[in-house]
């Protein structure tokens, strides 16, 4: 994480807005030096490797000491939520943005560390998860570990986002390029009919094209054909992107990865394009029945789904208008943020009654 303005991910984009409408000041630790998003206050960290949670940690719990904050929240990452859990006194809060998964290890190596994760979870002061889909699979898999949760999903300021009554004919995806997000499916499909409809277009805005640079080749390759008809744009600003989404009239979600939330499709409805999605994971809990549905996330699937909102603007109307509604109603960012905030007021009260507990005790 960066919590910059111009690769900002999705766990950036959380976090800026949960500080932005938080009753608590929100104070932000981030590895970064570009334009970064907002926060009442922001302290640099210095970046550190990968796997230096013990130094980085010992930095942060030092930061945290002199703050002297009512709670901290540790974005994703449990080994540095027990790092600082170990090192400070104010209650560790841990967010899972993703799926935590037991260990693939066999025997007692995967005992041992289902324990020692499940000993790190108890110890803190709560867990939130981006969905229900993320917490449903974490109490299945994790069932010894009782520490307080909650679901605090994405959310989004309705005011912010201004979808355009006049839809460009485009067709939008957005997404990492990684083979689970589908983009090369999305691509294949639009290739095949686009042709056949020469007022469309499709634009696909993705990121960390390095990671799988032959898959980013082969999704260039299958664009090329579409020339003018496609454009592949790379490391888009969030604002860039928000705008594409306000005036999209088609936006595809075809993760084949069981998504844990899926924000690029919330973003999707927010701008008021009409939603093509593979569903999975947490998808069907941002769209309900806002959404056209693939049966398999393959071109031919996909193709056929985009080409129905081709030929039928009432339906590519009515999906936009009902997504719309649904989002601002589950997903509005002052719920969210409330719903954050009484989770941690609730672990703040609880570390302050153990304390007082234990003075009394001690006289």
């Amino acid at each position: 994480m960066r919590y910059a303005c111009a690769a900002a991910t999705s766990i950036d984009l959380y976090v800026s807005e949960m500080a932005r409408h938080s009753r608590f000041r929100v104070e932000v630790m981030a590895e970064s030096d570009d334009r970064l998003l907002p926060a009442a206050a922001i302290h640099p960290l210095p970046r550190f490797a990968f796997a230096e949670t013990r130094r980085r940690s010992r930095r942060v719990a030092a930061l945290v000491e002199a703050l002297d904050p009512a709670a901290v929240v540790v974005q994703q990452h449990l080994p540095s939520a027990a790092a600082l859990r170990a090192r400070v006194g104010a209650p560790i809060i841990l967010q899972k943005h993703n799926f935590l998964r037991v260990s693939r290890s066999a025997g007692w190596l995967a005992d041992a560390s289902h324990w020692r994760r499940s000993s790190q979870m108890n110890a803190l002061a709560g867990l939130t998860f981006v969905s229900q889909a993320v917490l449903a699979e974490f109490e299945r898999d994790w069932p010894g570990v009782t520490v307080p949760r909650r679901v605090v999903a994405n959310g989004f300021d309705a005011a912010a986002w201004r979808p355009q009554a006049a839809r460009e004919r485009t067709a939008l995806v957005v997404g990492r390029v990684t083979p689970e997000k589908g983009l090369l499916e999305a691509a294949r499909a639009l290739a095949a009919i686009l042709p056949r409809h020469p007022d469309w277009t499709t634009t696909f805005v993705v990121s960390e094209p390095d990671r799988f640079p032959d898959y980013f080749a082969a999704l260039g390759e299958a664009l090329a054909p579409l020339g003018p008809q496609a454009r592949l744009l790379v490391g888009r600003p969030y604002e860039e992107v928000k705008a594409l989404n306000e005036r999209a009239a088609i936006a595809i979600a075809p993760s084949v990865w069981r998504e844990p939330f899926g924000r690029t499709c919330l973003e999707a409805h927010a701008g008021g394009a009409a939603v093509v999605s593979s569903g999975s994971g947490g998808l069907r809990e941002i769209s309900g029945e806002a959404a056209l549905y693939l049966a398999a996330v393959e071109p031919a699937r996909i193709a056929e789904a985009v080409e129905a909102l081709i030929a039928d603007a009432p339906l590519r109307e009515r999906l936009a208008a009902e997504g719309r509604a649904r989002v601002e109603r589950l997903f509005d960012v002052r719920r969210v943020a409330a719903e954050l905030d009484d989770f941690c007021a609730e672990a703040i009260a609880r570390q302050a009654q153990r304390c007082k507990g234990g003075a009394t005790l001690a006289a």
